[in-house]
């Protein structure tokens, strides 16, 4: 918070060009408040979240160019659960033998490291893996279906967005001048990706 303070207040860097991340909706928040107080009015202009509600404005605003709705519903976990449990169903799979959690937490995992369902099924070397690959992949189809997105397509989707149109990246590139990120280290390769891209034209 002090670090943007001094960009802002020292430096002359508009709030407008800052871009600050966090993990956690309550370390966002007081990320917010704190910056009130040191800045005033003008830290409202500042793009302030955590990945996935900066990654859900984008979207809203440019995920047309992917064939997204700007209205897409965002799933939570439970919704995540449920629909998993129904594409065990249709694709034949017993959930007693293949849990909807384990089959969830394996696709969650594929999407933090960019892999669609058909890079998944590229690679897949166990039964396990196959049957995630069969599930992962009618599942996407039906949150294709529904105009919705998983928690981890709101990264992956800004990814696929950006690296597939070069003037919508240009754009958030050029805008951000200074990117801060809490916890890098904490980051995933969707995540990394994601930083990589944004910081690309200002380093």
């Amino acid at each position: 918070t002090h670090r943007i303070a001094y960009l802002v207040r020292v430096c002359g860097i508009r709030p407008h060009r800052i871009l600050a991340v966090t993990f956690t909706n309550k370390a966002a928040r007081e990320m917010k408040e704190r910056l009130e107080v040191l800045l005033g009015e003008s830290a409202g202009d500042l793009t302030l979240g955590t990945f996935h509600s900066i990654c859900a404005r984008i979207l809203r605003q440019d995920g047309k160019a992917i064939g997204l709705d700007p209205q897409f519903t965002i799933y939570d976990d439970d919704d995540q659960l449920n629909l998993i449990k129904q594409s065990l169903q249709e694709t034949g799979i017993d959930p007693k033998q293949y849990t909807p959690r384990a089959v969830q937490s394996a696709i969650s995992y594929s999407k933090s490291h960019l892999l669609t369902p058909g890079d998944y099924a590229q690679q897949t070397s166990s039964y396990f893996e196959e049957v995630v690959s069969r599930v992962y992949e009618h599942y996407q189809r039906l949150l294709v279906q529904s105009q919705t997105v998983d928690f981890d397509d709101l990264l992956m989707k800004v990814v696929q967005l950006f690296e597939g149109h070069e003037n919508i990246l240009k754009k958030y590139q050029t805008r951000y001048l200074h990117i801060l990120v809490d916890e890098f280290q904490d980051t995933n390769i969707t995540q990394y990706k994601l930083i990589r891209l944004l910081g690309g034209k200002h380093k």
